[in-house]
């Protein structure tokens, strides 16, 4: 990703409007646009969710295109800005594999690079992997921007007060990495077909070995949140949780459906505080080598990280016996293990190795929990720290 030029190019010649269609419903408002034959979105204004969803639809990118002014027959890379009034000094955040959110300063390096800085590549410097949102905030007006993604993607922020992810990129010239060819996917899977193995054609461009095909069309959705800073830290992790974990659908033939003996059922005694996720209850490592063969992987998160949220990034305590109290799913016993599961928890902390740290200089980010609280055994509560992960090799009794 080495972009020749920092222009923010359109996907249709320079001037020329996208097409708009709106649909109202009572449930819904849907803005359909459409900027050129291969570049469109919809917008949808769902009625009681907290956030504006994007659906955009990229492809195939054209590989003549004429109209960006001589620049046509290079590759690109398309990306969706988001512009907004927010003054947001060169910084925004993005999630670390959809976990702790990393600060991001524009054109800025840690103090271990030499001085002054030298930016030559001021749009790919800037950009950084995105898993699962990235966000900017006004701090002088409270108010947060964040973008939910539906998938991994990279980001920036080139401008201040917006966001920006690449959706789509389709290369002509191999970028002299090692995989001897350009990255350009198409529908038939060639792009320069007729060349020797492991070679490409004379040059590394497409069309030395004769591939007309069509390019990829990708797909993919947006969840936009404009609120409070709070707020906004709060519904980007439910969010995320509802855009990239939906619930999984099950279905079954009519005749199985009739003899069926109720038609809902509730596992859970009690609501899981609103910090904390569910992220694992299986049986498939019951005969796994190391494994209880009479037990099943119970793995707990915290969702919010230190200072995230006045009152979210608190710890959260958990009763295991309340919260799984029901026949069928009623806890017998507990055993608090390493995050893999492979052995006790306080065992792995007494025979960890205590590096000696110090604070950083000028460090005034809010302090971590730094004491684990073990698991009590009295109706087996568990106290999560902001963003801590516990594993657990659970028994429960025979229904």
């Amino acid at each position: 990703f080495r972009p020749n030029s920092p222009r923010f190019f359109e996907c249709g010649p320079s001037g020329s409007r996208p097409t708009v269609e709106i649909i109202r419903g009572e449930l819904m408002v849907e803005v359909r646009q459409t900027f050129s034959d291969w570049a469109s979105h919809v917008i949808r204004l769902v009625k009681g969710m907290p956030y504006i969803e994007v659906e955009w639809t990229a492809g195939p990118v054209p590989i003549h295109t004429n109209w960006m002014e001589g620049e046509g027959d290079l590759g690109k890379e398309v990306s969706l800005r988001y512009n907004t009034g927010l003054e947001s000094q060169g910084v925004f955040h993005t999630d670390s594999n959809g976990r702790e959110m990393v600060k991001r300063v524009r054109d800025g390096r840690g103090p271990s690079y030499p001085q002054p800085l030298n930016i030559s590549e001021p749009i790919a410097g800037n950009y950084y992997p995105v898993n699962a949102m990235i966000g900017l905030e006004d701090k002088s007006k409270e108010t947060a921007f964040v973008v939910v993604t539906d998938v991994a993607q990279g980001g920036s922020s080139i401008l201040d007060g917006s966001l920006e992810l690449m959706v789509h990129r389709r290369l002509l010239a191999d970028d002299s990495r090692g995989v001897q060819e350009p990255l350009n996917e198409t529908m038939c899977g060639c792009n320069d077909i007729n060349a020797p193995p492991g070679q490409m054609g004379a040059h590394g461009h497409l069309g030395d070995g004769g591939c007309l095909c069509e390019g990829l069309t990708m797909r993919g959705r947006h969840w936009l949140v404009f609120d409070h800073i709070d707020s906004a830290n709060n519904q980007r992790r439910k969010l995320d949780d509802l855009l990239n974990f939906p619930a999984t659908l099950a279905f079954a033939p009519p005749s199985v459906a009739k003899e069926a003996k109720t038609t809902r059922r509730d596992f859970l005694e009690q609501e899981l505080p609103p910090n904390v996720k569910l992220m694992t209850l299986t049986d498939n490592y019951k005969n796994a080598r190391g494994s209880k063969p009479t037990k099943t992987l119970l793995r707990l998160s915290h969702l919010y990280s230190v200072g995230e949220h006045s009152k979210l990034s608190l710890p959260a305590s958990v009763s295991l016996a309340k919260v799984f109290a029901k026949t069928g799913l009623k806890i017998k016993s507990v055993e608090e293990t390493s995050l893999t599961g492979n052995q006790p928890l306080k065992q792995m902390d007494d025979e960890k190795l205590i590096w000696k740290t110090y604070e950083p200089w000028n460090y005034s980010h809010p302090k971590p929990y730094d004491e684990r609280v073990y698991m009590k055994e009295e109706g087996f509560v568990v106290t999560l720290r902001p963003m801590e992960l516990r594993t657990f090799w659970v028994e429960f009794e025979s229904s």
